[in-house]
């Protein structure tokens, strides 16, 4: 993937490299470029304390709710 915007992206073969055959369906996993696309999904934020243990999930201190309609 060359190129990327929250609606669409660009994908190119590298030199020597054919892309497979993609019919107008596919399903293809593309990261986002940036959280805009990602937090859009989801209704809010968990706020964590920020301590990481092995042994337990991080404690969640609050639940920030998503500004929306900008």
């Amino acid at each position: 993937m060359t190129a990327a915007s929250q609606e669409h992206g660009t994908l190119t073969a590298r030199d020597g490299v054919q892309l497979p055959d993609l019919p107008v369906g596919t399903r293809l996993r593309i990261l986002p470029n940036h959280a805009c696309a990602t937090a859009a999904q989801h209704r809010g934020y968990h706020v964590i304390d920020g301590t990481l243990s092995t042994d337990t999930a991080p404690a969640v201190q609050a639940f920030w709710e998503r500004v929306t309609g900008w």
